[in-house]
Formats: structure tokens, C-alpha cells, sequence
């Protein structure tokens, strides 16, 4: 199956740029108009960046050969924004909005560290964050902490495909421009 006609298909069966895994969470009054709002916004970006799917093709179809439908949850967009809601719904609309932005500077910066580096450099990266994993929490380092950061960065460029797609001019102004002290969560 060709990729466009996946997508096509993936957008005819989902009608609603909200999760229906959030729709109890909305109906609870558990979700903002703002957050909702911010939340579609998230899913849209996230999925710009992102040239993979969260749940790959092959397991998708597998779904839907066995259930009739695709699942609620199929891209990153989709991922981020039901665990964003779901983790943080409690939040007010501002720090809700931080964490929001945290997001999108992580995404970019993982496509800024990672893009058309050596797997040397990957594997370093991978075997620092393993060793500052292996301490307590409370023993970890400012450097064991961005060891494991870095991991988790490494993680979404390669899960998420970040390097098939070149930074938008927009995304690297509004990276450039990025307050780490008064947004960053």
C-alpha cells in the first residue's frame, strides 16, 4: 500500500482532529477550551515533524483486518497529544502551554543534535545516558541528567524519523527565539 493512500485512508477514518481517547476527558470538563485548542495544535505539529507513524503500517492493518477500524491512537500527533492531556490536565493554561512548548523545542533540537551525525556519535550518546542511568536519582549529576535528556532526544529523532525532514525557517526562528528559562519545563 502506497504511503499517500495510508494517509488518505487514516484521515477518512479519523473525523476528529481531537483524540477520541480524550472525549470522556472533555466531556468531564477535565480539558479547556484553550487546552483543547493547544492540543490539536500539538498533534499538528508533532506530525509535521515526525515521518513515522507511531504504530508502524504492517500493525495497523493488522488492527483493522482484526477489529474493522484503525485504533485512536496511529501517530506521533495522536501519541503526544492523548499523553500530554492525560498526564497534564490538572495544569493551568499557561504551565499547560509551557509544557506544550518544551515539547516542540525538544523536537527541534533533536533534529538540530542528531541530523546527518555518525553512528559513533549516536552510540556515544546512547552509552553515556546508559551508564547515568545505572545511579539513583538522587545521585545523578547536571551532566547525567542531560546524558539521559540527550537519550531521550536520540529516542524521538530516530522513532520519530526527524531527519527525513528539513527544519521549516519558521520552526528555526521560533527555536532561535526559545526562552529556556521562562518557558522550558
Amino acid at each position: 500500500m502506497e504511503n499517500s493512500t495510508f494517509s488518505e485512508n487514516i484521515t477518512m477514518e479519523k473525523r476528529s482532529e481531537l483524540n477520541p481517547e480524550l472525549f470522556d476527558m472533555l466531556k468531564r470538563g477535565q480539558l479547556s477550551s484553550k487546552k483543547v485548542v493547544m492540543l490539536i495544535e500539538l498533534k499538528h505539529m508533532v506530525d509535521a515533524f515526525a515521518s513515522t507513524h507511531f504504530v508502524d503500517e504492517d500493525k495497523l492493518e493488522e488492527l483493522k483486518a482484526k477489529f474493522g477500524v484503525y485504533p485512536d491512537i496511529i501517530t506521533w500527533g495522536d501519541y503526544f497529544q492523548t499523553e500530554v492531556a492525560s498526564r497534564f490536565f490538572d495544569k493551568n493554561d499557561n504551565e499547560f502551554n509551557q509544557i506544550i512548548q518544551t515539547i516542540r523545542f525538544d523536537i527541534i533540537s533533536s533534529h538540530l543534535i542528531f541530523s546527518e551525525k555518525p553512528d559513533y556519535f549516536l552510540d556515544k550518546v546512547r552509552g553515556d545516558a546508559l551508564i547515568s542511568k545505572s545511579f539513583d536519582f538522587g545521585e545523578l549529576s547536571l551532566e547525567d541528567e542531560e546524558n539521559i535528556h540527550l537519550d531521550i532526544l536520540l529516542n524521538y529523532f530516530e522513532n520519530m524519523g526527524l531527519g527525513e525532514k528539513p527544519l521549516s525557517l519558521s520552526d528555526r526562528s521560533w527555536y532561535e527565539s526559545f526562552d529556556l528559562k521562562k518557558i522550558a519545563i
